[in-house]
């Protein structure tokens, strides 16, 4: 399992909740990756607060900013040969 800063029974005490994509990733996270990878919640980074980082020595660091977006509130819509989300107001 993943080293996290802080601990996912920390971050789960947060007076500001985790939204439900960003407990998802950190549950996925958890699963998934071993003990060489280091995952960092809300860091401060050079001014900036991303959602999540992971770092690996020797292998270098992923920077994910989570969207927790409500897809049904997108369409494709077909212009210029292109696809573009449009969201319904």
């Amino acid at each position: 399992m993943a080293i996290f800063y802080p601990s996912i029974e920390k971050i789960q005490e947060f007076k500001v909740k985790p939204t439900i994509g960003e407990m998802t990733l950190l549950n996925f996270l958890k699963n998934v990756l071993d003990d060489s990878f280091e995952v960092y919640f809300t860091p401060f980074l050079n001014g900036d607060r991303p959602d999540v980082l992971i770092m690996r020595k020797d292998y270098g660091v992923m920077i994910i900013e989570v969207k927790d977006w409500n897809l049904h509130n997108f369409k494709l819509d077909n212009r210029k040969n292109g696809y573009t989300f449009l969201m319904d107001l």
